[in-house]
C-alpha cells in the first residue's frame, strides 16, 4: 500500500512544476459558496506552471452541472506552436456540502481526485483557485489559477489575489500570465 501511495505521489509530482517543503499551507476558502453562480465560462489569466498546460494560449474552462450533482469541466486551449485546439474534460464534485468551496477534480478515469479549492471569488469577475497535495508530510506540490469571466482583469484585482496567496504563505511569484490574445 505504501508503494502505491509513493508511486501515485511521484506520478502527480511529475505533472506539476511547483514544489514546496513540508506539508501544504493552511488556507481559508469561500464561505457559503454558491455553485450555481460559479458555473459557466472562465478564462485563465494566471496559472502556476503545470506540464499538462504547457505551450497553450486562450485557455478557458466551462463548468456545467450534471444530473448526478457532479460538475463537468471542459478545459480548452490553443497550442502556441501549431495552432491546434486542445480539450480536456474533467469531473468535479463537492465532497462536503457544508464546505462547498473545497471541491475535488480529476481529468482521467484512472487518476485520483485532486483538490480544487476556491480561495476567493466574486462570481462575476474573478476566482482564485488553489490545489496542494502533501507528499508524506515531507514535501508538497501545488497548482494555482486566477480565472476571470473576461480575457483580462484589472491590475488591482490581480494584486489583491496575489496578496491573498501571500497571506497564506503561498508564493505568488509562481504565477505565470496566460496569453489571451488572438483568440
Amino acid at each position: 500500500m505504501m508503494f502505491l501511495a509513493i508511486a501515485a505521489s511521484l506520478f502527480a509530482v511529475s505533472q506539476a512544476q511547483v514544489f514546496g517543503g513540508l506539508g501544504c499551507p493552511t488556507t481559508n476558502t469561500v464561505a457559503n459558496f454558491n455553485l450555481t453562480r460559479y458555473l459557466g465560462t472562465w478564462y485563465e489569466i494566471y496559472k502556476f506552471k503545470a506540464n499538462f498546460e504547457n505551450n497553450q494560449k486562450c485557455i478557458q474552462a466551462n463548468y456545467q452541472l450534471k444530473a448526478d450533482g457532479h460538475i463537468r469541466v471542459n478545459n480548452t486551449g490553443i497550442s502556441i506552436s501549431d495552432g491546434m485546439p486542445s480539450t480536456a474534460i474533467g469531473d468535479i464534485y463537492i465532497p462536503d456540502v457544508n464546505d462547498g468551496s473545497k471541491l475535488k477534480v480529476k481529468f482521467a478515469s484512472a487518476a485520483p481526485y485532486g483538490n480544487y479549492w476556491v480561495l476567493d471569488t466574486d462570481y462575476e469577475h474573478y476566482t482564485l483557485i488553489y490545489s496542494c497535495t502533501s507528499i508524506l508530510g515531507i514535501s508538497h506540490f501545488e497548482f494555482g489559477w486566477i480565472l476571470a469571466r473576461t480575457r483580462t482583469i484589472p491590475d488591482a484585482t490581480t494584486q489583491k489575489l496575489f496578496g491573498i496567496m501571500e497571506n497564506f504563505h503561498i508564493n505568488s511569484h509562481h504565477f505565470m500570465k496566460t496569453d489571451q490574445t488572438g483568440c
